[in-house]
């Protein structure tokens, strides 16, 4: 194992950190104090807690940053019957109105955009080398009875849709019924309607850090799956640029537990992203300032059937949480091994590259080659 990808476990405690006016608080205040603590208990009449960055607070249905809510409502950001339009099973089977064809289309084109502007970024601007695309093709013209369930670690906010940018076609990435699903956190990207109505477009809901595995948008997700769709997520749950051990999140245990019939799992695994956009220090801000002439490699790995292991688990009796668990740890196994190959990968990849530049003084960007 990959000593900076597995580690041995510790225990870890969690310092949530939680912007805290230090003017007095007026008459017209929505948050209450404990006397006890500085930290508000309740906001808008609503029990609350620390959130995972500065200036949030998550409650049980309701989310604030720096005291303005942000969207985590999901099925209302989609017109009446889009999503039923887009999702393979149901297709066919509807009617949909002139709002949902538009938004249908609008969604198709959104993808194409700024797919193919990622792929500008991490083919035109840097070098990105895939191994095992064949895989990705081979799920993307499955049967659709059969959903797909992939996972990918996080290591820049420009993994999606900078990934998938560079690996899929135009053809793939303008589909909008085979195109992936994917969820991220509210607090940092759903932060008014028009951002939300923007990332709805790319088929990213809100998820809320916090809420556990049956918050909306994974049963949303979960729907998807059921229809036959792509959903993509980071079990990682948050950005992991250094690719150190962190345990994954139950939802990906979930997702492939509740599936009606159990997806494919197909983990990819990619390094050099957190190159190309790197995350900020602390005290820094998000740049959003794409950076050129670096290397990336992907690394997509065999697909596997996770109904072998879903069936073994019902036979066994496994109960819902302990399977959620084991799949998860499942999942997690099988993204480490992928990682230690795709670092051997990178580091070939990087010796060919350095000496494509270097020596051979190729000036020809990679988008042509």
């Amino acid at each position: 194992m990959a000593v900076d990808f597995i580690q041995e476990r510790k225990d870890i405690s969690l310092n949530y950190s939680l912007h805290v006016d230090t003017e007095p608080m007026d008459d017209s205040s929505k948050a209450t104090r404990n006397p006890s603590s500085s930290m508000p208990n309740f906001w808008c009449g609503e029990l609350v807690k620390p959130g995972f960055g500065p200036g949030v607070l998550v409650g049980k249905t309701r989310v604030w940053r720096n005291e303005k809510e942000v969207v985590t409502e999901v099925d209302g950001l989609f017109p009446a019957g889009a999503v039923d339009y887009i999702t393979p099973s149901t297709f066919d089977l509807v009617q949909p109105s002139l709002a949902a064809r538009a938004w249908g289309f609008v969604c198709s084109a959104t993808m194409l955009t700024f797919g193919m502007g990622a792929k500008f970024v991490l083919k035109g601007l840097n070098t990105t080398i895939v191994h095992g695309k064949e895989n990705i093709d081979c799920t993307l013209d499955r049967d659709t009875s059969k959903s797909l369930l992939s996972v990918i670690n996080h290591q820049s906010c420009f993994d999606d849709p900078g990934i998938w940018g560079a690996i899929l076609s135009p053809h793939q990435l303008v589909d909008k019924r085979t195109m992936r699903w994917g969820a991220s956190a509210s607090e940092v990207i759903f932060i008014n309607k028009v951002l939300a109505t923007f990332f709805s477009l790319g088929k990213v809901v809100p998820i809320v850090r916090g809420w556990g595995v049956h918050q909306p948008a994974m049963d949303f997700l979960l729907a998807r799956l059921n229809g036959g769709g792509w959903v993509n997520i980071f079990p990682e749950g948050k950005v992991n640029a250094d690719g150190g051990f962190m345990r994954y999140k139950w939802g990906v245990g979930r997702l492939a537990w509740d599936c009606a019939t159990p997806p494919i799992l197909l983990p990819v695994v990619h390094l050099g992203m957190d190159t190309v956009l790197p995350n900020p220090k602390e005290g820094e801000e998000q740049s959003v300032r794409m950076r050129f002439g670096n290397l990336v490699t992907v690394n997509i790995g065999t697909p596997v059937d996770l109904e072998v292991l879903v069936e073994r688990l019902r036979l066994a009796g496994m109960g819902a949480m302990d399977a959620r668990i084991t799949v998860t740890k499942e999942v997690q196994d099988i993204m480490s091994k992928l990682y230690i190959e795709t670092k051997e990968k990178h580091l070939e990849n990087i010796k060919r590259w350095l000496a494509r530049w270097h020596d051979e003084q190729d000036v020809v960007p990679s988008i042509l080659t």
